[in-house]
């Protein structure tokens, strides 16, 4: 008897026979039933009958005019539709245009059609070469400055955002006015701008090559106080200085006092000035400065900045730092560390040999405490090359007991860590721990890790997806306190 598996294949193999068996026969079957292919065999077929007949045949007498076999081109069929003659000499006025994908009907030429043709081949390249020229001088125009205003000298709308752009505010450098109307590409650069920004009118201000409208757009704008912001975030690098003209009659800004310089000042002498230190780029007018204790108006929000902020780090006798590009690399008895903190605008100093100065200009608040950030930042790599960092963690289980293995790796020199009867489960769970970090089993203590290393980022990292890989899920973390958890955080070396 045949097994299940063998019956199986046998069953499809005669299901795929008798479906190939239908295919065929039907697709036969309906070839044979189309109307092309009949006609095609009984056209064949009459003509081999009309050639053996008429090899056979013998011409019948001549009985009279009456009996005369009538005209064969009388019984022709005629097409409904006029073919083209493609042999006529006068084919200048006339064109075939397709019917039903087959025919071809000829029918006169429309004269409009016949002049745009004979036109076309000679505006076509002259076209094409006057948008090349007028892409190759916008792209000119555009690397003059990162503010381009496109405008024409009688348009109204062109000179209130010229007298905005240019009167109202000191912008270094200053933008470039290009005049349509005066232009010898004009309307190709009118065109093209089109085509590029979606804006076909003028005025058209670009920043970068970005459009950011006409002169009602310009003037709204300014109008809310944020042309000065929206310049300044799309000029990026380009763009040197973009701040509002004071207007005659307005108050002056309030200067510092001889008790509160700016050169040197550090994080709580900025909070205690907050009265003078005021954005100095903020654009909006400052009318009520004078009634308000904190140096602006009250009636809408300003963002304060700090002018000067600082803060400073002593160096030990026995520790390199090097900073370029703010990149700061750390030597010590224990190692070097480098950590790369280009992602922070931040300025470093040197003002003394064993000093290091932190500072930041006209920072927000956020960016003033980015400063302590940093300082705590080296300061960990200055005590991790000097003392380095220890964690302790310690086994915790209720009825299975955990069992860790330790394992360095021969090729990447890294430490791998094995926990297996977690909750009693038969998942091993695998921990690499991060470089130049060592985990060992206390020597002292039972159901113990110690994890050490110069970095504290690498040993607490290490410290964190070990505890992370033995959380509880899925039950009642109040009775499952199972894991693996730090108990101590200090230094290899103590003081």
């Amino acid at each position: 008897m045949l097994s299940h598996r063998r019956l199986r294949l046998a069953a499809i193999a005669v299901v795929a026979l008798i479906i190939m068996i239908f295919y065929y026969s039907g697709e036969s079957n309906m070839i044979q039933n189309q109307r092309f292919y009949r006609s095609t065999v009984a056209a064949m077929e009459a003509h081999k009958e009309a050639k053996d007949s008429g090899s056979k045949a013998v011409p019948p007498p001549n009985t009279g005019a009456n009996h005369a076999k009538p005209d064969a081109a009388d019984d022709r069929m005629e097409p409904a539709i006029p073919k083209s003659n493609s042999n006529s000499g006068d084919n200048n006025d006339v064109e075939e245009i397709p019917i039903a994908g087959r025919t071809k009907m000829t029918v006169p030429k429309n004269r409009n059609d016949v002049d745009k043709d004979k036109d076309e081949p000679k505006e076509k390249p002259q076209s094409t070469e006057d948008h090349k020229e007028a892409k190759a001088e916008l792209n000119s125009i555009l690397k003059r400055a990162p503010i381009i205003i496109f405008s024409k000298s009688y348009c109204p709308f062109s000179k209130r955002a010229k007298a905005i752009l240019l009167d109202q505010y000191s912008i270094v450098p200053a933008p470039y006015v290009v005049e349509l109307d005066h232009h010898a590409l004009g309307k190709q650069l009118q065109s093209l701008l089109g085509d590029n920004t979606g804006r076909r009118t003028v005025p058209n201000v670009l920043v970068n090559g970005r459009s950011i409208g006409g002169g009602d757009d310009v003037t709204a704008l300014h109008e809310k106080g944020e042309l000065a912001s929206t310049l300044r975030s799309l000029g990026g690098k380009w763009l040197q200085e973009v701040r509002r003209k004071e207007a005659d009659g307005a108050k002056p800004q309030r200067e510092l006092s001889d008790a509160q310089p700016a050169q040197i000042r550090s994080t709580k002498e900025s909070l205690r000035t907050a009265s003078t230190n005021f954005d100095p780029f903020d654009d909006r007018p400052h009318d009520d400065i004078d009634n308000s204790p904190l140096g602006h108006s009250t009636a809408h929000a300003v963002k304060m900045r700090y002018i000067h902020s600082e803060e400073r780090l002593p160096i030990p006798e026995n520790v390199k730092v090097h900073i370029r590009s703010r990149v700061v690399t750390v030597e010590g008895p224990r190692g070097k560390l480098v950590k790369d903190l280009s992602h922070i605008a931040v300025t470093f100093g040197r003002p003394e040999k064993d000093v290091i100065s932190i500072e930041m200009h006209h920072g927000v608040r956020k960016g003033i405490a980015a400063l302590r950030t940093v300082r705590t930042i080296i300061n960990n790599l200055i005590i991790g090359v000097t003392r380095g960092f220890k964690y302790k963690m310690r086994y915790v289980y209720a009825h299975f007991p955990i069992n860790v293995n330790i394992e360095k790796n021969a090729e990447t020199g890294q430490y791998e860590v094995e926990i297996r009867n977690f909750l009693g489960e038969k998942y091993v769970r695998r921990v690499t721990a991060q470089p130049g970090v060592e985990v060992i089993t206390s020597p002292n203590v039972k159901d113990e890790l110690q994890l050490s290393g110069n970095s504290l980022e690498g040993v607490s990292q290490s410290a964190a997806d070990i505890q992370q890989i033995c959380r509880v899920r899925n039950k009642d973390i109040r009775k499952f306190l199972d894991g693996l958890y730090v108990s101590e955080r200090g230094n290899i070396v103590e003081e």
